[in-house]
C-alpha cells in the first residue's frame, strides 16, 4: 500500500463480483474504513469485517433510489466511488445487429451513467467526492471487429469528462482508469494463445486508482502503464 489511510471514510466499489473489482475491495479495505461492494448476485465471501457487500443492479434506474438509502442509512459520507462494472464481446463490427450494440451499452456505460449519477446525489449534498470509472486504453488505441465494445467505453471516456467539467466548483472531481488486456481468469481462457506477461494486472489497478484518489486531478483519462 502506499500513503493512503483515510480515516471514517467510505469507498464504493459496483460489480464486486468481477475478479478486478474483488482485487479492489480487498486493496482498499486496508485503507478505508468501510467499503461497499455492490452486485446483483453476490458470490464472494471477504473476512475483513469493513467490507460490506450490497445485492442491487446498478442498470436499473429505478433500484437507486433504494440503493443510495441503503448507502445512505449505514454511512454518513461517500468519499470515493469506483465504477467498475463491465463486458466485453470480441468478433461485432459497427454492423452488428442492435442486441449486440444494446448489451455493451447496458454493460459498460449505462452502469457507469447511474452509478454516478447515485454518487453525485450523494456527494453534492456532502460537498466533495471522487467518481473514477473504468475505461479501455482500446477505446483509444482501437482494433477491428469490438465496435459495441469500444463505442461502449468511448462514451465513459466521455461521461467522465462531462462530470468533472459540471462539478468543478463541488470539490468533486471524476476522472477514468484506462486499463489494457486485464489479467483475469476469465480473459486468460478467452484468449490462451495470448502473451500474458503484458497484460495489467488489478493489483497494478488498484494502485494507481490509488494515486489518483490521492491526487486532486479531474476530467482524466489515465493510462494504467
Amino acid at each position: 500500500m502506499g500513503n493512503l489511510k483515510m480515516k471514517n471514510n467510505a469507498i464504493v466499489i459496483t460489480g464486486s463480483n468481477g475478479a478486478a473489482a474483488q482485487k479492489l475491495i480487498s486493496y482498499f479495505a486496508d485503507s478505508f474504513d468501510v467499503v461497499i461492494g455492490i452486485t446483483r448476485h453476490p458470490v464472494v465471501e471477504y473476512d475483513k469485517q469493513n467490507i460490506n457487500i450490497i445485492t442491487a443492479d446498478i442498470s436499473d434506474k429505478q433500484q437507486l433510489p433504494d440503493l443510495i438509502d441503503k448507502i445512505k442509512l449505514n454511512h454518513e459520507s461517500i468519499d470515493c466511488w469506483i465504477n467498475c462494472v463491465g463486458g466485453f464481446d470480441m468478433g461485432k463490427s459497427v454492423e452488428q445487429d442492435q442486441d449486440s450494440w444494446e448489451q455493451m451499452y447496458a454493460i459498460n456505460f449505462t452502469t457507469c451513467l447511474y452509478g454516478s449519477q447515485a454518487a453525485l446525489h450523494i456527494m453534492k449534498k456532502q460537498g466533495y467526492g471522487k467518481i473514477i470509472n473504468i475505461g479501455s486504453r482500446a477505446a483509444i488505441d482501437g482494433f477491428p471487429n469490438a465496435a459495441p465494445y469500444l463505442v461502449s467505453k468511448s462514451s465513459v471516456h466521455a461521461l467522465t469528462r462531462y462530470i468533472a467539467l459540471e462539478n468543478s466548483d463541488n470539490k468533486i472531481t471524476c476522472n477514468a482508469i484506462l486499463p489494457g488486456v486485464i489479467d483475469t481468469p476469465a480473459n486468460r481462457e478467452a484468449m490462451p494463445n495470448e502473451d500474458f506477461s503484458g497484460w495489467e494486472t488489478p493489483l497494478q489497478i488498484s494502485k494507481k486508482i490509488e494515486g489518483v484518489i490521492e491526487s486532486n486531478v479531474t476530467g482524466e483519462l489515465i493510462y494504467v502503464s
